[in-house]
């Protein structure tokens, strides 16, 4: 299976530091301040028992509002390679387990099968466990969605050295694979592409252009391959 690698979106170490990175952050902590102004007197006013019903539901359209453009705010600064990570480091087969629920929740949702192969022993990898596991749920997802389209199953298997990647590059390897879809090779490049989703207005198109730059920042492979009706992520992580 050919992979292809986020390259198109021109990572490199403007991505965590720099000009543009400082620009971002402060505009969406400024756009925060001004939301939860919204988000605060809008919630004051919803405390009033003896609004008119029209008003009522109008203030609650401003409030909802005002807390999805938060929630868009902060994935728009880590899709800009502006979150911040902390690294250390942790077991990729224990971590896996102690946030299992969250592994299975979308297959559960979906009702797609979901095998999952962990290689024992496998030695500790250095990253931010809070964007480790974004990025892992990510893949997950889409995973799970791709699946249920197709009426396909899912596997999450994870590879010390040398079953994967020669064992002196010294990495474990993540595969999120599912069954039931299959990219066309002219699609693949631009899969981790902000805003280029084919799913509904709902999903932002933002989740794999994330789940790359946090990959890059913790100095992580991400890359996509599709064929024989099945499509596998593929994260690459070096030993701590």
């Amino acid at each position: 299976m050919q992979f292809a690698f986020p390259t198109n979106l021109n990572l490199g170490p403007e991505s965590s530091e720099g000009f543009h990175p400082e620009l971002l952050r402060g505009l969406t902590h400024k756009l925060n301040n001004l939301l939860a102004v919204i988000q605060g007197f809008s919630s004051l006013v919803l405390m009033n028992e003896d609004l008119d019903p029209g008003v009522l539901e109008n203030v609650q359209h401003i409030r909802e509002a005002s807390v999805n453009v938060s929630s868009l705010s902060e994935r728009i600064r880590s899709a800009g390679g502006c979150a911040k990570v902390s690294l250390q480091p942790i077991n990729a087969g224990d971590f896996l387990a102690a946030i299992e629920g969250s592994v299975r929740e979308p297959f559960t949702k979906a009702g797609v099968p979901l095998e999952v192969e962990v290689q024992p022993g496998l030695p500790s990898i250095l990253v931010d466990p809070t964007k480790f596991k974004d990025i892992i749920i990510e893949l997950l997802k889409n995973a799970a969605e791709a699946a249920q389209k197709g009426g396909g199953r899912a596997l999450l298997k994870v590879c010390g050295p040398g079953v994967i990647t020669p064992a002196e590059q010294r990495r474990v390897d993540i595969l999120v694979s599912n069954t039931g879809s299959q990219i066309p090779a002219d699609k693949l490049q631009d899969i981790f592409r902000p805003f280029q989703g084919s799913k509904n207005s709902n999903h932002l198109g933002l989740g794999l252009t994330i789940a790359a730059m946090l990959s890059h920042q913790m100095s992580l492979q991400l890359g996509v391959g599709s064929e024989n009706n099945t499509t596998t992520f593929w994260l690459s992580c070096p030993i701590a």
